[in-house]
């Protein structure tokens, strides 16, 4: 974190940047880049006088440089925080959680900054130009255990299945081809766009979409499954059925279909229902120990006044248990009526053995 104070007066002096302190979260919008996007003489002096300047780095007029953060998704520095809106941040943290709840930790990565080889895409791709690129989310094959630096280096052995990047105003335009183009050479999987504030589509357009690799190394459109809730629901060979719910606001929430039980599930949801089946489990475990001990009272009168073996009851109580299963109680009366075998009374895996 930059704690210059020569710097933050730079900046404040300038116009370059409305006024922000450094490590704030949420930093307000920063004035226009200055002579409408090109470089003036103190526009470099203000990113020369950065604590993280880096003069081999090909800055951008059109982008706005602060003492601890940028909207320049292409530049990297570890320290330095991408300025993002609270739509974008809700759909990138959602997809971020929900994917690590079903993958683990160490194949999920967030805004992290890959350091790229030269892949044969012409330095008029930024990325390529910069040598780094800063998914919103990506998901690796394997997993990449204790890899918590900012700056990690792209390891073509170890393959990108999904990327989702997240438009915003300052570089929606970046998503489109630039880097479809660097992802292609990457070799990434899957990559997927979620448009939360119609930056670029528009009216009917789907908000979600997103293109997986070919045999040949193109990549082909992915086609929706179908509507649910209004949201197009998607397939992806890494996280299976999912969406993106918008839930009003700046709130987009990323879930993931869960066929065993039916429902949508996001880290919260999730809980929600582990939670709920806990209580049912609960419940239902104390049935069974209430039913288990009226028919284990039952055998044991039935013993006493010698119409069955002793060792009866602690035979049948051992099996229930084991099974996680008790037989009907009518089913115990028929028994002690002399109408069936106590071996009825076996859980079905165990009778006749």
């Amino acid at each position: 974190m930059n704690t210059n104070p020569k710097t933050k007066a730079h900046a404040r002096g300038n116009g370059l940047v409305t006024p922000i302190e450094p490590g704030s979260a949420t930093p307000p919008s920063p004035a226009a880049p200055p002579n409408g996007g090109k470089a003036s003489n103190a526009w470099w002096d203000h990113i020369k006088a950065l604590d993280h300047y880096d003069p081999a780095y090909p800055y951008d007029p059109g982008h706005i440089y602060g003492p601890d953060w940028t909207d320049d998704d292409a530049y990297g520095k570890d320290g330095v925080f991408l300025m993002v809106g609270p739509s974008h941040q809700s759909s990138v943290h959602g997809c971020h959680d929900e994917a690590q709840r079903r993958l683990g930790l160490d194949r999920v990565f967030r805004e992290r900054c890959l350091r790229l080889p030269d892949l044969g895409v012409s330095k008029t791709n930024r990325y390529a130009q910069s040598g780094r690129i800063i998914p919103d989310i990506f998901i690796q094959e394997k997993p990449r255990p204790g890899e918590d630096e900012h700056e990690v280096a792209y390891d073509p052995d170890n393959p990108i299945l999904f990327v989702l990047e997240v438009l915003s105003r300052s570089t929606f335009h970046r998503d489109l081809e630039p880097k479809v183009e660097i992802y292609r050479a990457m070799g990434v999987r899957e990559y997927w766009r979620y448009d939360p504030r119609r930056w670029y589509r528009t009216g009917d357009e789907l908000r979600l979409w997103g293109l997986r690799l070919s045999a040949e190394g193109e990549y082909e459109d992915i086609e929706s499954l179908r509507m649910a809730d209004g949201q197009p629901v998607y397939r992806s060979d890494t996280l299976g059925e999912f969406r993106m719910l918008d839930e009003g606001g700046t709130v987009h929430t990323f879930q993931t279909w869960d066929a065993t039980r039916g429902v949508w599930l996001d880290p919260m949801r999730a809980k929600d229902v582990a939670a709920d089946e806990a209580k049912q489990e609960a419940v239902q475990e104390t049935a069974v120990r209430t039913q288990m001990a009226n028919l284990l009272s039952l055998l044991r009168q039935h013993v006493a006044q010698g119409a069955l073996a002793p060792d009866v009851p602690d035979t049948l109580v051992a099996a229930w248990q084991k099974a996680r299963w008790v037989p009907d109680f009518n089913e115990a009366l028929r028994v002690t009526n002399g109408e069936r075998d106590w071996s009825s009374l076996l859980p079905p895996g165990n009778r006749g053995t």
